[in-house]
């Protein structure tokens, strides 16, 4: 069922295709036709059940995922013929936040014009220090003209688009000062409450004293604010395979599962203490779940916990396998698009590989002394995660941490006592002695948990860099990884031989791709705002063209290029970068390219491609003679509308290439 329910989904969501609710009810009601006593009983019905079950729960699948899309539903708030500002009224489902030059805030949309209509959006207010900004449940009225939000085109760049997407957001907005007013509360009172007992549990730790460091990780850790995590403590975490502790997950609901059960034992000895304890435990993780900010880990954790606590307390034999499935057909049932976000696919991922593979590896080896042995159990623990996940990490991420098992040693007893310390410290902040040694505990703790991360990260070739593979490829290495592990625990040959072909069709691709790519001479002018940057690609071996603060700017350079690189090369850096500031012309192959800010006054006619950036004026004599020529323009994103409009009345529009519109610019040669 839970099979078809995602394939549903998945169909869906790919292809825009739904069976429709209506046919969704009328497979259910052959299913349904189809256990009468009368045709059950025949063999060719029997054997139809099956088949009409998974039907049954693709299509509604597909149909959940279709209404979960609010963008094609006909009461959405912004069509493709809306273009001009108009009025609106939303009510804010999140906390702001603040950026470089605005407020960016998620709103869903209640009324247009006055009329009802209903989506999420992501709008962007100009700062304004005289108004007082809006905060979760507030209404907001406001007058904008939506855009639609497109993928940049780059070759391998993040999809911040589909990402938005998945969460149902599919336009955006930016609201100056005096078009945006702050209306009543609407928001549901609990909510906010928890909102601002995590918004004050956070202040708690920031005014405690501790290292900025220490606040960063401790406010991750509990309370799944990872937001406010530096460039420098994400690249740590990450480099070291440690960043499962600052992602709140199933190890962290566990833990405190396990504090709110010890605490809460007693109770099962007086009258209907055994409904008290299951009552007072499934508040506790949810309660936690909530102030974490209810993120897809915490939630499949929260749901899976609850029904294991339910199940023990029942006294019923609960698979946790059982659990984890049904957790998962709960939520998704709930939130179809959640199987395309990646902490959903990581954290399911790890239970599992953690639940069939660690019993498995501990078994391998037997060690008697005591320490080593918990060791060894955190040691198989921390095989087993990486087992299941590291495909997903090497297609989403491009890396893979060679000393995750001796960060994991430091890293998984830290995180069970700092969870253990930091609930102590934030239940007993006030109290002035006992807060003071809890914190000077909580603190200490911490600082040895970075520094054994930032060590660790240190160590030569702590990570390999620049690995890339499709998404295919992801599914033979699980093929390759679920068959070798059957073939070693049911000792078959056979099956050993399967995963061997797993592994020379997986060789056999990348062998394929390397000898593809070497031949291959590429240029790419990527989509940048506010930037003209360009890649010259000779095989495995490229020039990067860009500004100096381009090329020194790391985050900039990861979300931009640097997955291209990746795939192009297997490389985190370019085999030469150079300063493009005033850069005039260059030659690609047979094909001659200049680069002009301005339309300047020049014969064009040998010119095979004029990339024009950061054009504020054109000369439309220029224009005329352009038009004349076989040059073709390449417009960087920084042009104005304007400036794009007048030079398409001028130009042919098949010799117009417009990096914000077409994405980056290809060219082989």
């Amino acid at each position: 069922m839970l099979l078809a329910l995602v394939l549903g989904v998945v169909f869906q969501f790919h292809t825009a295709y739904s069976a429709g609710l209506p046919t969704s009810i009328v497979l259910a009601i052959i299913l349904l036709i189809f256990t009468l006593p009368t045709l059950s009983k025949i063999n060719f019905v029997s054997k139809l059940f099956t088949p009409a079950l998974f039907l049954c729960f693709a299509s509604l699948g597909g149909t959940l995922a279709d209404l979960s899309n609010s963008s094609i539903q006909a009461n959405y708030f912004w069509g493709p013929t809306d273009s001009s500002t108009q009025e609106f009224v939303g009510v804010l489902t999140s906390s702001s936040e603040s950026k470089e030059n605005s407020i960016k805030i998620e709103v869903d949309i209640l009324t247009k014009n006055d009329k009802k209509v209903q989506g999420q959006t992501l709008l962007y207010l100009e700062k304004d220090s005289n108004k007082v900004l809006p905060k979760y449940g507030d209404l907001i009225a406001f007058n904008a003209s939506f855009n639609s939000i497109k993928a940049s085109g780059n070759p391998k760049e993040f999809d911040y688009a589909r990402y938005l997407r998945i969460h149902d957001i599919h336009h955006q907005a930016y609201v100056e000062s005096e078009n945006w007013a702050k209306g009543e509360f609407i928001g549901n009172p609990v909510m906010l409450k928890i909102l601002e007992w995590r918004e004050g549990f956070s202040k708690v730790i920031e005014k405690s004293g501790m290292r900025e460091e220490n606040i960063m990780v401790a406010n991750a850790l509990l309370l799944g604010q990872k937001e406010y995590l530096s460039e420098d403590v994400l690249r740590s975490y990450s480099s070291a395979g440690a960043m499962h502790v600052l992602a709140v997950s199933g190890l962290h609901v566990g833990i405190v599962m396990l504090i709110f059960s010890f605490f809460l034992k007693p109770i099962k000895r007086i009258k209907h203490g055994k409904k008290l304890f299951l009552i007072l435990m499934l508040l506790a993780i949810w309660f936690y779940a909530l102030i974490t900010g209810l993120s897809p880990s915490v939630l499949r954790a929260a749901v899976m916990f609850s029904f294991i606590v339910v199940g023990q307390e029942l006294q019923r034999e609960t698979s946790i396998y059982q659990s984890i499935l049904v957790s998962a057909f709960i939520l998704i049932l709930i939130e179809p698009y959640l199987i395309f976000q990646v902490g959903f696919q990581l954290s399911y991922l790890a239970v599992l590989g953690i639940v069939y593979l660690q019993p498995k590896i501990y078994n391998f080896w037997f060690i008697k002394n005591k320490v080593l042995d918990k060791a060894w159990q955190i040691t198989a623990v921390s095989i087993a995660a990486q087992l299941a996940t590291f495909p997903l990490g090497l297609y989403y991420f491009h890396q893979f941490p060679n000393f995750f098992m001796i960060s994991n040693l430091i890293v998984i007893p830290l995180a069970f006592v700092l969870l253990i310390v930091g609930i102590a410290y934030l239940a007993f902040y006030w109290l002035p002695f006992i807060s003071d040694l809890i914190f000077w505990i909580f603190d200490f703790l911490l600082t040895i948990l970075n520094v054994g991360v930032e060590w660790i990260e240190k160590l030569p070739y702590s990570v390999m860099w620049g690995v890339s593979i499709h998404w295919y490829e992801v599914f033979i290495i699980y093929g390759l990884i679920v068959s070798f592990t059957t073939s070693i625990v049911k000792k078959s040959s056979k099956i050993f031989m399967g995963s061997m072909i797993f592994l020379f069709l997986f060789v056999g691709i990348n062998i394929f791709e390397k000898i593809t790519i070497s031949s291959e001479r590429k240029l790419f002018i990527y989509n940048v705002k506010n930037e003209l940057v360009f890649d010259v690609f000779h095989g495995t071996q490229n020039y990067f063209y860009s500004t100096p603060k381009f090329y020194e700017d790391e985050s900039a350079l990861l979300f931009h290029v640097k997955h291209n690189w990746f795939y192009r090369s297997g490389k985190e850096r370019p085999s030469k970068w150079i300063d493009n500031t005033n850069i005039k012309s260059i030659k690609i192959g047979p094909s001659n390219i200049k680069f002009s800010s301005k339309l300047a006054k020049e014969d064009y006619t040998n010119t095979d491609y004029l990339v024009l950036y950061q054009l504020k004026y054109v000369d439309i004599d220029m224009l005329q003679k352009l038009a004349k020529t076989d040059c073709r323009l390449i417009l960087g994103p920084k042009l104005g509308y304007g400036l794009k409009r007048l030079i398409y009345e001028h130009v042919d529009s098949d010799l117009i290439f417009d990096l914000k519109k077409d994405g980056c610019f290809e060219l082989d040669f």
